[in-house]
């Protein structure tokens, strides 16, 4: 690949090795260019594995793989690769076919060769520069886009007027994992069918460049938003709404899981405590009555249990079955309590050693095992039994199965760990208000205030409040209902400790309970943070689009509403000699172009005034085919240069986003190579045409000896009675009509694309080619016929060819209709007649060479004149009710006629 002051490498193929010669010759003779050679498209393959090519020039037909065969291929390893179809075929189905495979461009071979290589060094180099550009253009829209992709936040862009969505990144889009750009966002964001009645676009319209801060639950995908929304400017012009989303479910959801998981917590210890209560009085009740006790053990929901000295079990109630896992209670009696039931054996001396140091205990938890092996824990309560001689006998006591809740207690243990956590290590500063004094804070808020969280505690809350904002707070506390949420996002300022500076920051606030009393809980973000990340995206998004106008290669500049240069590019600057620091600022853009101040292009349309481009370009000045409001122009400039420039300039409009017009551009091309080429390629072209003139005069003149001869000939043999030499003859004859009608043919075609192709009116054309041609006894209609064709300027033969053709072949035709009708933005020009019409079998061939009575070149010559603009032709009617010869004519070649 070329590299800043090396030639641009460009690859071709052909399987004539003399042309390749003679291309390289041609194409390297300016030194820009540095050409390979390679006689087929297989070695070509095998080269570019080895080598990379700014550009490939191909033949079509090649031995192996023609042209677009080779072309797939390349597309299929490098889709960006400029490749410019160089062949003698012309046929349209492989122009069509090469380009809708991806040819850049597609040139026919023929013709002189200085020309016809200055137009293909020329399109190569032209390919290989837009090639270039719009590689810069995506790497540059690439670098923006990659901002907003950088964040981890969710982020989108909306027009706050129609709601079209224009751009989410890519941590919204993994979110979404749907398409949205394009469509409506509320529709795509709340399943609306109308905007949303919380819409901020209005306030953040009203307040820009001020941001609108809140905090959102969207139903629609269940979760909770902080959001900062605010008015930017678009790379467009436009002014857009921007949308930065944090999702902050988790944390909301932890926090309220947190307060559900305290107060289950202390549910369950009133219920143990309860039950414990209720256990010690069974108990007294057992010591009264066996059988009252036996009914007891056997019925309650605990586990009663007893062991003797060995550590056996002897007795258990029937509630140990469903918890245990066994079937009967005969599966576990007599069983060794350490090595069946315990989870850890070792944990039953640690449970014995307790006993004996304190008598009894209470809810003391144990890790035990069920049948299955799944651990479960349990609370006991147990005491030393007696026998009769006052030994102990072994231990009994109650068991409660508390695996749930100690899970519970887990969780809640490990989502307090996680609360915490997260809400210490969160951007935003988190408080809990009770009774005016701060009961909690994490260091996000002390550190933003200029305390340490230990200093601050217990402290009174609106003291940290700017006075300007702290009474209406106060009231607004004062008088909520609980729950409910006093302020979403509002903009207030907290006092440093330095008492003297202010800091503002988005203040959320809700009433809620904190350990079973009212409470105020709120959030605090930082508002100059936000404001600062934002600008400093939108500061690098700008430098980046500026640096894509700076660096252009296209020259450029930018006029304002007062004609002042507010923009000139390096390109400019090189091509003028005027540097950027000498020129913006003024209204002197002039001084590039002229000797003396006028106005240029750029200042008529800025101003409106059209209708003096006439008097100050003649009729060079027209108006653009592809942009609104924007006119172009060629010229001569003599100051320009050493020996001056010919330029090609375009003037457009530059409108904001409410249409409203804020400048003018105008963009210039050097085309000074380009018109000398075509002044030595008319001048080449007309010593040609003088050339085949006298030669075709010539050869004329000698056709009229030998035809003379052969009629004396001829008639030597009649009068001598010679009819043996008369067969000979024929052939002959036939011969020199084949050369006659050639002749007669060359001397059409000569003229065929040698002026550059124009706009002519097609009414007028009819008027001139049909109209006065046809005899009185043909009936003519037209309709619809107010066109503007850019085609080239035989054009007007091709309607008079199509008449011979009636006149000619059609038998007895009484009427000829022209109409047009506009079918897949292509223009379809029919012209028919009422004739004997044309077989399918020929609908095709009529076109061909040769093919037909009289000169056989008419039909083809006209499928040739059109496609020099890429007109196609085609005969479409049904034999016996007349010929239809369908013209297409393909976009941005057409355009109504207004006069």
């Amino acid at each position: 690949m070329s590299g800043a002051g090396v030639p641009y490498l460009v690859l071709c193929v052909d399987d004539e090795e003399l042309l390749l010669d003679l291309c390289r010759l041609f194409l390297e003779r300016s030194g820009v260019l540095k050409v390979d050679t390679a006689t087929s498209a297989v070695t070509a393959l095998e080269i570019l594995k080895e080598k990379e090519y700014d550009a490939i020039i191909s033949d079509y037909e090649m031995p192996g793989m023609n042209g677009v065969e080779f072309l797939k291929k390349i597309r299929a390893l490098d889709g960006l690769i400029p490749f410019i179809m160089f062949t003698g075929r012309g046929r349209e189905e492989v122009v069509i076919d090469a380009l809708n495979n991806g040819a850049d461009f597609y040139l026919q071979k023929g013709g002189e060769p200085k020309s016809q290589f200055a137009e293909l060094k020329s399109k190569v180099e032209y390919a290989i520069r837009q090639k270039q550009a719009e590689n810069l253009l995506k790497q540059e829209r690439e670098q923006l886009l990659s901002i907003f992709d950088s964040l981890e936040q969710m982020v989108y862009v909306s027009d706050p007027h129609t709601y079209e969505i224009l751009y989410v990144n890519k941590n919204f889009q993994k979110f979404l994992r749907k398409e949205v750009i394009g469509k409506t966002c509320y529709e795509e964001f709340q399943n609306l069918k109308e905007p949303c009645s919380f819409c901020t676009n209005k306030e953040i319209i009203e307040r820009k460049p001020l941001p609108c801060i809140w905090n959102y639950y969207n139903s629609y995908y269940d979760r909770h938003f902080s959001i900062v929304d605010r008015i930017i400017n678009w790379p467009d012009g436009r002014e857009v709404r921007l949308e930065v989303a944090t999702d902050i479910t988790e944390e909301k959801r932890t926090y309220e899981e947190l307060n559900a998981a305290y107060e289950e917590l202390a549910s369950s210890e009133n219920e143990l405590k309860l039950q414990f209560h209720e256990l010690m009085e069974s108990r007294e009740k057992l010591k009264e009555s066996e059988e009252r006790y036996r009914t007891v053990v056997e019925n309650s929901q605990d586990i009663f249990y007893r062991s003797d000295a060995q550590g056996n079990l002897v007795m258990v109630s029937p509630s140990v079955l469903p918890i245990y896992g066994a079937d009967s209670l005969d599966e576990l009696l007599g069983k060794d309590i350490a090595s069946v039931f315990y989870k850890n054996p070792s944990d039953r001396e640690k449970f014995l050693q307790t006993l004996y140091e304190k008598g009894s205990v209470y809810n003391y938890e144990i890790l035990l095992e069920k049948k299955d092996g799944t651990p479960i824990w349990i609370s006991v309560n147990a005491h030393f039994y007696y026998d009769a001689d006052g030994k102990t006998a072994g231990v009994e006591g109650n068991i409660r199965d508390i695996t749930k809740i100690k899970m519970a207690v887990n969780a809640l243990r490990e989502s307090e760990e996680l609360y915490r956590f997260l809400v210490d290590h969160i951007e935003d500063g988190v408080f809990i208000v009770q009774d005016d004094l701060l009961v909690y804070c994490n260091n996000t808020y002390a550190k933003m205030i200029g305390y340490e969280v230990e200093e601050i505690l217990g402290t009174i809350m609106y003291d940290h409040i700017s006075p300007e904002t702290r009474d209406v707070l106060i009231s607004k506390c004062y008088h909520a209902s609980v729950p409910s949420v006093v302020l979403e996002s509002s903009e207030i300022q907290l006092m440093h400790k330095d008492n003297v500076t202010k800091i503002p920051v988005l203040l959320s606030l809700s009433l809620g309970e904190y350990k079973g009393e009212r409470a105020c809980i709120g959030t605090v973000h930082h508002v100059e943070e936000i404001c600062l990340r934002i600008e400093d995206s939108l500061r690098e998004s700008r430098a980046i689009l500026s640096s894509i106008l700076k660096e252009s290669p296209v020259p450029q500049f930018v006029i304002d509403t007062n004609h002042v240069v507010i923009h000139w590019n390096d390109a400019l600057s090189a091509f003028s000699g005027i540097s950027p620091d000498d020129i913006i600022g003024t209204n002197k853009h002039w001084r590039a172009f002229y000797p003396q101040p006028r106005p240029c292009i750029a200042d008529l349309i800025l101003d409106g005034k059209t209708d003096e481009l006439e008097k100050w370009y003649g009729d060079k000045a027209r108006p653009s085919s592809f942009i609104k409001d924007a006119w172009s122009s060629t010229d001569f400039f003599p100051n320009l240069g050493e020996n001056g420039k010919w330029l090609h300039y375009t003037g457009a409009l530059l409108r904001n986003v409410n249409g409203e017009v804020w400048g003018a551009l105008e963009t210039l091309e050097d085309i000074t190579e380009q018109i000398m080429n075509e002044e030595g390629l008319q001048a080449a072209i007309k010593k040609l045409n003088l050339l085949s003139d006298i030669t075709r005069h010539d050869i004329l003149n000698t056709l009229t000896v030998l035809n003379g001869a052969v009629d004396i000939i001829r008639e030597e043999c009649e009068e001598f009675d010679d009819s043996n030499i008369l067969p000979y003859l024929v052939p002959v004859d036939k011969a020199l009509d084949t050369i006659h009608r050639q002749i007669l043919f060359t001397r059409d075609y000569q003229n065929l694309g040698i002026k550059a192709p124009l706009w002519q009116s097609l009414h007028e054309l009819i008027e001139e080619e049909i109209v006065h041609i046809l005899s009185p006894g043909v009936n003519f209609h037209q309709e619809e016929t107010g066109y503007l064709i850019f085609a080239d300027s035989m054009f007007g033969r091709v309607l008079a060819n199509l008449v011979d053709n009636t006149l000619r072949h059609g038998g007895v035709v009484t009427r000829v209709n022209v109409s047009t009708q506009v079918k897949d933005e292509a223009l379809h020009v029919f012209y028919s007649d009422n004739g004997k019409g044309i077989v399918d079998s020929l609908k095709e061939r009529i076109f061909e060479r040769g093919f037909g009575s009289h000169t056989g070149y008419g039909l083809f010559l006209i499928r040739e004149i059109l496609s020099i603009t890429n007109i196609s032709i085609r005969e479409t009617g049904k034999p016996g009710e007349g010929a239809v010869f369908e013209m297409i004519i393909p976009s941005g070649f057409f355009k109504r006629d207004d006069n």
